[in-house]
């Protein structure tokens, strides 16, 4: 583990992380201790914020929510476009590969965190100032800017222009620490929460008895631009009378607006099931990709720390901290692992219950409001099929999609670590892997026909058996009191 820091510090084994150098905190415990470690500790409670349902369709975002997610997201790309001048500027602070994963972690923690208040925004939440765990969690990463800051300060670099690089990270480290400052002062102080209480009865305002000159009747609804002339198109004189009724408060409701023009695309195209889904709920399932990487990463730590584990038990020269710590960080890779694992499963579950409950009710409210004409291209088994089968199989769409992505990367990570034990024998299961594609491809298709086949039988069962539910009330109530008579006599 020493050789493993002191390459990464640029240091000796001897102590890879020091605490204090010349008069100053050690750049490197800075990085490590209060930068890396508070981000990591930030991103994983902000992931854990990432399944917040939502809270209706229409919640209005607060100015503070908008600052903090902005400053968030800032604060992301910032700290992406501090690398490009850490690779440049090599050892002028500290050596890349530790820049580059302090900034890296950095990056994706308020990314991470920036989608975790944009859930939370749109959740009960969204009334308050959020979690204030979450929030004090935020300045846990400002003493290690700080230091930064006194760092830059003390040896005369900041503005150097023999050091370009240095002097754009500078400025980036302010932007940062003014991003942060954004953040506190938009939570300290956020702003009032006016709520309004309407009636979906009434108008927001009542409607004049007596219409102003030249100005259309409140239940007026104009269609756009179509009809207009081509001097009215392009002085936009077809807005006039829209125009006028703003300009007198009377844009109260939809019908107080234009219609939209005839050739207009949005007028003619139909509503997809994909994008009305992946509009409720793309963000929220979106970013459980999050935990599944996580979880995929921790589940690679097993393996290597085993093997490091394995060759400190040959090897017997390495002091006994490192198997401690190699045991430790076993047990809490595995633990840490089947917590996000078991984590992303139940996130999912809710959103694939989310999914399956409104494609039934949307499927029921569709039988319910159809005419009997358009219901008549649809047997019962059809519609029954619709809100139990096909619906299962949209739903089973959303654990899939993360494996489409995971699955390969890491079927690519496992065969990286294969070649560093093996070396070219890998290819061997590389060579498996492949020739098992075409196989599982004919079984699949196998499959899938046969439940073609096996849909169709079910139709025609649900229609038969609904045809014998209604056969007695078709029987004639005169003979069924004929029947009841004889019995008794």
């Amino acid at each position: 583990m020493e050789n493993i820091l002191a390459d990464l510090c640029g240091t000796s084994p001897e102590d890879p992380v020091p605490v204090w150098i010349h008069g100053s905190v050690g750049h490197c415990f800075n990085q490590l201790t209060l930068n890396v470690a508070p981000h990591i500790i930030l991103a994983v409670v902000s992931a854990c914020f990432l399944g917040t349902p939502r809270y209706g369709a229409d919640v209005p975002h607060r100015r503070d929510w908008r600052c903090r997610i902005a400053a968030s997201f800032i604060l992301a790309g910032l700290l992406l476009a501090d690398i490009i001048p850490a690779a440049i500027s090599q050892q002028e602070l500290g050596p890349v590969y530790l820049e580059v994963l302090a900034s890296g972690i950095a990056a994706l923690t308020w990314l991470t965190h920036g989608l975790a208040l944009l859930m939370l925004c749109r959740s009960i939440h969204s009334s308050t100032r959020g979690p204030a765990a979450l929030a004090l969690l935020t300045l846990l990463p400002i003493p290690s800017l700080i230091i930064t800051l006194v760092w830059y300060c003390q040896n005369g670099t900041a503005w150097s222009p023999g050091h370009p690089a240095v002097s754009s990270r500078f400025s980036i480290l302010c932007l940062q620490l003014a991003c942060l400052l954004l953040y506190v002062i938009s939570y300290l102080f956020p702003a009032a929460n006016r709520q309004e209480f309407l009636s979906i009865n009434n108008s927001w305002q009542p409607d004049p008895l007596i219409s102003e000159p030249g100005i259309p009747a409140s239940d007026w609804q104009g269609v756009a631009e179509d009809g207009e002339s081509w001097l009215s198109r392009f002085s936009y004189a077809w807005m006039n009378p829209l125009m006028k009724r703003g300009y007198h408060w009377m844009l109260n409701r939809p019908q107080d607006v234009y219609v939209l023009p005839h050739h207009s695309p949005l007028a003619q195209e139909g509503v997809r099931l994909f994008s009305v889904l992946h509009s409720v709920f793309g963000l929220r399932f979106y970013s459980l990709g999050l935990l599944k990487l996580a979880g995929s990463l921790l589940g690679f730590s097993g393996p290597l720390l085993l093997n490091l584990l394995v060759n400190f038990m040959e090897s017997r020269q390495e002091p006994l901290s490192h198997g401690v710590l190699y045991a430790l960080g076993l047990f809490a890779g595995s633990f840490l692992g089947a917590l996000l694992r078991n984590q992303f499963s139940y996130e999912v579950y809710k959103v694939m219950l989310m999914v399956r409950a409104a494609v039934i009710s949307a499927i029921y409210r569709k039988t319910l409001r159809v005419s009997s004409t358009s219901l008549a291209h649809f047997t019962v088994g059809e519609i029954v099929n619709f809100m139990s089968t096909d619906t299962d199989r949209l739903v089973n769409f959303c654990p899939s999609f993360h494996e489409v992505w995971s699955l390969p990367f890491q079927f690519a990570i496992t065969l990286y670590l294969l070649y560093q034990q093996v070396g070219v024998a890998f290819l061997g299961g590389l060579a498996l892997a492949l020739l098992l594609v075409p196989i599982n491809k004919v079984i699949a298709n196998r499959i899938m026909k046969c439940n073609k086949e096996m849909l169709k039988h079910k139709d025609s069962r649900v229609k038969v058996r609904g045809g014998w539910r209604k056969a007695p009330s078709s029987l004639h109530p005169q003979a069924l009191c004929s029947c009841t008579l004889r019995t008794w006599q």
